[in-house]
C-alpha cells in the first residue's frame, strides 16, 4: 500500500495515473512553461489552491482528494478516481457549434422504404436531442468522441449515434449508428452523415455510396450459436 501524504504528491501521482503530458496541461489551462515548472517542483511548496482549482476543474479531478487529509493512499485516490471522473464532459464550446437543427442520412433498413432516410434532428442547448419522429435523447461528449443516445418513441429501443468531435466544424460530418431495425426488431449497423442543410436525396444517395459498404446486420446465425451457448 502506497502512502501519499502531500498535496505535492497527490498531484504527482495524479498526473501520472492519468497519464497527463505537459501538453495536455498546456491545452487546457494556457499555463506558461515557467509556471508549469513551479506547480510540478513537487517538493519546493510552489503549489497553490488556485493551481488545484484549475487543474482539477480541467480534468474532472474531484478536489476532495486534496482537501480531505484522511486521503493518504494510491488505493483510496484510485477508488475516487474511478468513482467520480466521468467521460463525458460539458464541453459547451463543442455544444454550441452542434446545437441547432440538423438532417441525417443513411439508408433503411427494408428496401421497401425510401432510397435513403432523412431525419431531421435537433440538438438543445442542456443537450437533449429530438428527431423528427419525436424519438429523444441525450448527447455525451467525450474527449474525442461523442455519442447520442435514443429511445424510439414507439418501441422504446436504444438508439447509438457515434461521432467524431473533430469533424464537428464543417456543415457535413459522418456518423456511425447501432439501432434496432423497423420492423423485425434486429440489430443493424449503419453508416450515414449529418448535414446543416436539407439536401437532395439523390446527392445523398451518392455520397453514401454502395448499401453493402455503409450498412451491416446482425448474422442470425451467430444469434443461434449464441443462444447454443446459453
Amino acid at each position: 500500500m502506497g502512502y501519499i501524504y502531500t498535496k505535492e504528491e497527490k498531484l504527482k501521482y495524479i498526473i501520472t495515473k492519468l497519464n497527463l503530458s505537459n501538453k495536455d496541461i498546456f491545452e487546457k489551462l494556457e499555463l506558461g512553461r515557467v509556471t508549469l515548472a513551479n506547480i510540478k517542483c513537487y517538493h519546493q511548496n510552489r503549489l497553490r489552491k488556485h493551481h488545484l482549482y484549475a487543474i482539477c476543474s480541467a480534468f474532472h479531478i474531484p478536489m476532495e482528494i486534496f482537501e480531505d487529509e484522511s486521503i493518504q493512499t494510491e488505493e483510496k485516490i484510485d477508488e475516487i478516481l474511478m468513482n467520480k471522473i466521468n467521460i463525458f464532459h460539458k464541453d459547451y464550446e463543442l455544444l454550441n457549434k452542434l446545437n441547432g437543427d440538423w438532417y441525417l442520412y443513411s439508408y433503411p433498413s427494408n428496401s421497401s422504404f425510401a432510397k435513403v432516410w432523412e431525419t431531421k434532428t435537433t440538438i438543445y442547448k442542456d443537450f437533449s436531442v429530438e428527431d423528427m419522429h419525436q424519438n429523444r435523447g441525450k448527447l455525451f461528449i467525450g474527449k474525442n468522441q461523442s455519442i447520442i443516445l435514443k429511445e424510439s418513441h414507439n418501441s422504446k429501443n436504444i438508439t447509438s449515434i457515434t461521432f467524431d468531435n473533430n469533424r464537428v466544424t464543417y456543415s457535413h460530418f459522418p456518423f456511425s449508428r447501432v439501432s434496432k431495425s423497423n420492423g423485425i426488431n434486429k440489430e443493424l449497423f449503419n453508416f450515414g452523415f449529418f448535414s446543416r442543410k436539407k439536401i437532395d436525396l439523390d446527392d445523398a444517395t451518392k455520397i453514401l455510396g454502395e448499401l453493402k459498404d455503409v450498412q451491416l446486420k446482425i448474422d442470425h446465425n451467430m444469434l443461434e450459436r449464441i443462444n447454443s451457448q446459453i
